[in-house]
């Protein structure tokens, strides 16, 4: 085989290519922190830190939706315990009025704080998160309650607001994150049984009266039930959001740690190898340098 000046040249600038190829290769992973510069330095590993990435993203998602479900049943509890003080409040006013000792001037004067107790109830109703109505349903962004009449001819309207906030918490995973407002109010019986207490105390009601103080009081200490159970529902929401939340911290650790491990360098063994690579090609250039340079001429002087 004829080796020629050509391809001596040749063979040296592939040497000195490879060796800058390796050396800016290890350089970049150096800089970046990265052990992959593409994905086809390792595809199995390229695949697996995709997929990491992709559960990262996932877990972010769940996590923001627990926190969202977690900033509307804790405004809950709190209308819940708002409730659970007006119908105790208004149940102890029904008590004192439902004796054969009260007059129709102190049965005026409680059904005035209990009409108050009727407007704060409503007003809980509509009590809103950010730009919706917090029980309001599928309509979140209509007020589900509006107060209207006094005296005997107290009540309310309402849009029957239906509908839960399903989110996702996780794969396959869902929550509602709250009761929407026909469970709080109407199905609890907690605005039907205000008004009838304040109407029992109307002289000009038909419910007027001890009788009807006494069916009232029955169905605030129904409606009064029934919140109790709608709290329990929210601590059991709450637990669940909690615990969820912590298992998703843990796995995001796990995952965290596994991509890390699959594209994080090992930053002192790669700056060991850049300086190798850094001596190798300094040599291949010096050598380069040496063989280029001789020529025929230098030994026919």
């Amino acid at each position: 085989m004829r080796i020629t000046n050509n391809t001596i040249a040749s063979q040296n600038l592939s040497g000195l290519q490879a060796n800058m190829a390796a050396l800016l290769k290890v350089q970049a992973q150096v800089s970046s922190g990265n052990r992959l510069t593409a994905a086809s330095d390792d595809p199995t590993a390229a695949t697996q830190i995709m997929s990491a990435s992709s559960s990262l993203r996932a877990i972010d998602q769940y996590s923001t939706n627990i926190a969202s479900a977690n900033s509307r049943v804790n405004a809950e509890d709190t209308a819940l315990q708002q409730i659970t003080d007006l119908v105790t409040r208004a149940k102890e006013l029904g008590i004192t009025q439902g004796t054969a000792t009260a007059t129709a001037a102190s049965r005026t004067t409680a059904n005035a704080e209990i009409q108050q107790i009727f407007q704060q109830i409503v007003t809980i109703g509509n009590t809103k998160v950010g730009n919706e109505f917090l029980f309001g349903g599928e309509t979140s962004t209509t007020a589900p309650f509006t107060a209207t009449g006094s005296g005997a001819t107290l009540d309310y309207t309402t849009t029957n607001p239906q509908g839960q906030r399903d989110l996702a918490i996780g794969a396959g995973q869902t929550i509602a994150a709250g009761h929407d407002g026909t469970q709080l109010l109407l199905t609890s019986g907690v605005l039907d049984a205000v008004k009838s207490l304040s109407q029992s105390l109307d002289p000009t009601s038909s419910s007027y009266g001890q009788a009807g103080i006494t069916s009232a009081l029955t169905s605030i200490d129904s409606a009064f039930n029934n919140v109790q159970s709608l709290i329990g529902d929210v601590g059991g929401t709450a637990n669940r959001l909690s615990v969820t939340q912590q298992n998703l911290s843990a796995y995001k650790t796990n995952v965290t740690t596994l991509k890390s491990g699959l594209s994080d360098v090992d930053l002192e063994a790669a700056i060991t190898e850049m300086t190798s690579r850094q001596t190798a090609y300094q040599g291949a250039m010096l050598a380069t340098s040496k063989v280029m340079g001789l020529t025929l001429t230098d030994y026919l002087k």
